[in-house]
């Protein structure tokens, strides 16, 4: 990919204030943006994308090539520093996001960055999981399971369900690594952070270590500290957090130390100070604001009947994003112990509404193209309870779609909450979910988690319709390009 086209697309060396990249694209800040041929940069080979974000320019180029491209962009600019605008003439890319102008992207960006890569996986753990619940809920396809009526199929069965859950499970562990590769750290360290974070429950309770059997019944504190008293399986932005904490730490033991030293004691030092930052300090803060959540929009839904489960349900897609929504497990084991729960209803229809934006994408998308592939994919696990690959594949990638989901959300919870329907049992959330409803309420709640998946196709139809033109892959959703620089429809995946 020569690096002299998209010097030249971007105006030459003159019109680049500052550029940097993440994983999987260059972040380029540009002094005059009219000077800028997106239409020539999206037909330089191996260009996958680019979007516009404040004052700068994103080019999608993928992690293979991302960094040897920005290489050798640098060099070009540093070989004609002499002609070029001087430091504070224009907008200076943020470390953490490289956005300019528009900082409140930055979470956004920060997690689009992180996930991206790991889409593929979302999508083969979620079909996974939505095939094995499929096969063990009771009343799908007879009066009993699938593996009641088929013994045979249960083994399969069983590791069809253990290869998707693996997936979500261990988490912490492949964003780790993802995250870690993000904020410019070994990724090793990032994966070997997010195994802790995961696995400590799982030892203390096999006690494999003495030190951890002092304290009997599992218990393990540390400066009065309740250290397993968060569950970071399935969590996404408390490992994000934790590893831009390790390239921190990382960065700054690699300042202190030299030689032999360096290599044997950074690794470890940098474990060690982000662990205990992460146990003592990340994860609880990060926990007590997820539990306090939980109990403000329990008592929120309590007291003010359809409000609250509009609210709730508006909330709901939110919490998926943050991964505070393990938060909520708590709550509802205690609500089940009293005879109902509402929050299972209400992500059913979160997760509804997460796929019918979806199936919205999908169909905006030009046949055979990567994007429809990718939307009908993540939609289907939406359907049987699974929207991390919906949210994270597709709708928080787009923006729009996932405020029609949460609108869609708020619609469903909304009746939901007029119905009162309540779940006796936890399941798959979604359209498999009717098996666990209290007897009468199937179809109330059939009809709720169906509004919301009409109304978030509706809405996304309808925005993709007023466009009319082809969506683009940055992580803000904005694309200024012509339709005729798509010749993927909806964008080509950035993997």
């Amino acid at each position: 990919m020569p690096a002299e086209r998209i010097v030249a697309a971007l105006g030459d060396v003159s019109n680049i204030a500052a550029s940097t990249h993440c994983a999987t694209r260059l972040r380029i800040a540009v002094v005059d943006p009219a000077a800028v041929d997106e239409r020539a940069l999206a037909g330089i080979d191996g260009v996958l994308g680019v979007a516009r974000v404040g004052e700068q320019v994103q080019i999608v180029v993928g992690p293979r090539r991302v960094a040897s491209t920005h290489e050798a962009l640098r060099e070009l600019v540093d070989a004609a520093a002499a002609t070029a605008p001087a430091p504070g003439e224009a907008p200076v890319p943020d470390e953490a996001d490289g956005t300019s102008g528009r900082r409140w992207l930055r979470p956004v960006t920060v997690v689009m960055d992180v996930i991206v890569p790991l889409l593929p996986t979302f999508v083969a753990g979620g079909l996974l999981l939505g095939l094995h619940n499929l096969l063990t809920a009771p009343g799908i396809l007879g009066p009993a399971a699938a593996v009641e009526a088929l013994p045979g199929i249960s083994g399969i069965a069983a590791l069809i369900g253990i290869l998707g859950v693996g997936v979500f499970t261990l988490l912490p562990v492949i964003v780790g690594f993802s995250a870690a590769l993000r904020f410019g750290t070994s990724p090793y360290l990032g994966a070997a952070m997010g195994a802790a974070l995961v696995v400590a429950p799982f030892l203390v309770d096999a006690g494999v270590f003495p030190a951890l059997r002092l304290d009997g019944a599992g218990g393990w504190t540390i400066a009065g500290v309740d250290v397993l008293g968060i569950d970071y399986r399935g969590t996404v932005v408390p490992m994000i957090a934790v590893a831009y904490v390790l390239a921190r730490v990382e960065r700054l033991w690699t300042r202190l130390l030299g030689g032999t030293a360096r290599y044997l004691f950074v690794p470890t030092l940098t474990l060690l100070v982000t662990g205990l930052l992460a146990f003592l300090v990340i994860g609880p803060v990060l926990g007590w604001l997820g539990d306090g959540l939980a109990a403000l929009l329990t008592a929120a839904y309590e007291a003010t009947g359809m409000i609250g489960g509009a609210l709730f349900g508006a909330l709901y897609p939110l919490l998926v994003v943050t991964g505070t929504h393990q938060s909520l497990v708590s709550v509802e084991l205690g609500l089940l112990g009293q005879g109902g729960s509402f929050i299972f209803p209400v992500a059913g229809a979160a997760n509804l509404a997460q796929a019918g934006a979806c199936f919205a994408v999908a169909l905006l998308a030009r046949r055979r193209s990567s994007m429809r592939a990718l939307a009908a994919g993540a939609g289907l696990p939406a359907c049987l309870g699974i929207a991390e690959p919906a949210i994270f594949g597709i709708t928080l990638r787009l923006q729009f779609p996932l405020v029609a989901a949460v609108i869609a959300s708020a619609a469903g919870g909304a009746m939901l909450a007029a119905w009162n329907v309540q779940a006796v049992t936890l399941g798959a959330a979604g359209v498999l979910g009717i098996a666990s409803i209290a007897p009468g309420l199937g179809i109330p709640y059939l009809a709720s988690v169906a509004t919301s998946a009409v109304v978030a196709f509706g809405l996304t139809l309808g925005w993709g319709r007023l466009r009319r033109r082809p969506i683009d892959d940055g992580a803000a959703g904005t694309d200024l390009r012509p339709p005729a620089a798509h010749p993927g429809g909806l964008g080509t995946l950035e993997t």
